[in-house]
């Protein structure tokens, strides 16, 4: 009788053992996925601003050929925005200026213009390659939310699903 009672001892203190290696398991899990998401964010903050300082840039080389209908960039600094949206209004914003320079090629100085466009096709892809490690993380979190023995460690730290980016292609312009 006394082996039984000492087995089931064992037994408990051995599941107990288990259940607390899972919950740091994943817990740890969980905060260094948060990490790398928070890292990517503030990487994307810093290439959204570099690309609107550069859009900055390109509008007064379109204004000095009297091109008319360049988007209104410097309405985006007066307006508060998540990065989603940002990220979005940018990327819309430079496909129509692009297409206006396409458009308008003749009339502009690409002495000016090319180190521009050269500088946000370098921004483009590293947006592009943190919004793709921000969404490959965020992903991970969203599949562990779901997940036997993750969701329950979830529901009680209060972890978030987090919310993906939807890459926009950029249009392919004759330049």
């Amino acid at each position: 009788m006394t082996y039984v009672i000492i087995g089931g001892i064992v037994f408990v203190i051995v599941i107990a053992l288990i259940c607390v290696f899972l919950v740091m398991f994943y817990r740890n899990k969980y905060n260094f996925l948060y990490i790398k998401i928070n890292e990517a964010d503030n990487n994307l903050d810093i290439m959204l601003q570099k690309k609107e300082e550069i859009l900055f840039k390109i509008v007064p080389i379109l204004e000095k050929a009297k091109i008319e209908d360049i988007p209104e960039v410097i309405k985006l600094k007066s307006q508060k925005m998540d990065h989603y949206k940002l990220y979005e209004e940018l990327s819309t914003m430079a496909n129509d200026i692009l297409k206006l320079i396409d458009e308008y090629e003749d009339k502009l100085d690409f002495k000016e213009l090319d180190p521009l466009i050269e500088l946000l096709n370098i921004n483009e892809n590293d947006i592009n390659a943190a919004i793709k490690y921000y969404n490959d993380n965020g992903e991970e979190v969203n599949y562990l939310a779901h997940k036997f023995p993750a969701n329950i460690i979830k529901a009680f730290s209060h972890y978030q699903d987090i919310n993906l980016y939807k890459l926009q292609k950029r249009e392919k312009i004759g330049i």
